[in-house]
């Protein structure tokens, strides 16, 4: 049995890349508003692009998940957005952030797309949330059933909210959690990120990185 902390090659033969929030809301900073600092961003793009390559290789479902809200234009009002904390939040700075919340996530809006360097493939799935769980009431759990996945390798934005509510829902309903800690960052900073990762390896699944992923995956290969 594994240590804590430690790969087992034989947990990915049913895993699945789940990849949270890569959006250009976050990410992109020529358009982006709830914005992971700018270095960040770069790394976790670029190590998003090598850790989906090497799942894909492998023949693992890489599963993309996505936020948008819908607009009503009757009153001119995003309808799917009004959780009291997140409504507060607009008239109130962001910590990190420094700047109020915005409900720029509207369907469609440029802003909820994944950045180019990682939009998905063909043969490659995507769920839409409106929440920071991506199983509250989506067809996620449906998917993950049928693609008959048991453990999940998760990445993505923001570490300390929709990854780390990830986590959460993934360990209730009994999937193994395998979090990428280089492909994660928060929109409210480090010390944010660094206390979310320390939950996560104290309390819901191993904590890793690329490397540790690619080289599993290898070994699985070679075995």
């Amino acid at each position: 049995m594994a240590e804590p902390n430690t790969l087992d090659p034989s947990w990915l033969e049913r895993a699945a890349l789940l990849m949270v929030d890569m959006n250009r809301s976050h990410l992109d900073h020529s358009i982006g508003h709830m914005l992971v600092e700018e270095g960040a961003a770069r790394r976790i793009i670029e190590t998003g692009v090598r850790l989906r390559g090497h799942c894909s290789d492998a023949g693992l479902p890489v599963i993309f998940i996505r936020t948008h809200h819908r607009h009503d234009p009757r009153t001119d009002t995003v309808v799917d957005n009004r959780n009291p904390f997140w409504m507060a939040q607009h008239n109130a700075v962001v910590p990190g952030l420094n700047k109020p919340r915005k409900s720029l996530a509207i369907e469609n809006a440029p802003v909820t797309e994944i950045v180019p360097e990682l939009a998905p493939k063909p043969g490659e799935f995507t769920v839409f949330k409106h929440r920071y769980s991506p199983f509250e009431n989506t067809d996620l759990e449906h998917l993950l059933r049928n693609l008959d996945v048991d453990t999940l390798i998760i990445c993505g934005v923001n570490t300390n909210n929709c990854v780390l509510c990830s986590c959460f829902e993934a360990f209730n309903r009994d999937y193994r959690v395998l979090l990428v800690e280089d492909v994660c960052a928060s929109m409210n900073g480090p010390d944010y990120h660094d206390a979310a990762i320390k939950l996560i390896k104290s309390s819901l699944g191993w904590v890793m990185n690329t490397d540790d992923i690619a080289q599993a995956l290898a070994s699985r290969k070679a075995a």
